[in-house]
C-alpha cells in the first residue's frame, strides 16, 4: 500500500503525521518512530521493524568463522596500545 500525503514543518521542527498513515502504522501518541535518513529522505519506522530488517546486514565483516573474529578483534585491540 502507498499513501502520499503533505505535510507542514512548523517553526519548532515538527510535524503532524496524517491519520490515515497513523493507523495504517497502528501507532499512537506517545509511540516512539525511528527516523532514519537514507540519502536525501526520511523514512519514519518502528524500531522493531527496523531491526528486523537489518538483522543479519552486518554478518561476514569482521569475518565468517569464530577463529577469523577473534582474529580481528585481537588485531583492533592491539591497535588501541
Amino acid at each position: 500500500m502507498t499513501v502520499t500525503r503533505s505535510v507542514r514543518l512548523s517553526r519548532k521542527g515538527q510535524l503532524v503525521i496524517p491519520k490515515e498513515i497513523r493507523d495504517a502504522l497502528g501507532v499512537k501518541e506517545g509511540d516512539e518512530l525511528l527516523a532514519v535518513l537514507e540519502d536525501r529522505r526520511m523514512i519514519l519506522t518502528r524500531p522493531e521493524d527496523y531491526a528486523r530488517a537489518t538483522r543479519g546486514s552486518m554478518k561476514g565483516t569482521w569475518g565468517r568463522t569464530r577463529r577469523e573474529i577473534d582474529r580481528y578483534i585481537a588485531r583492533e585491540r592491539r591497535s588501541w596500545r
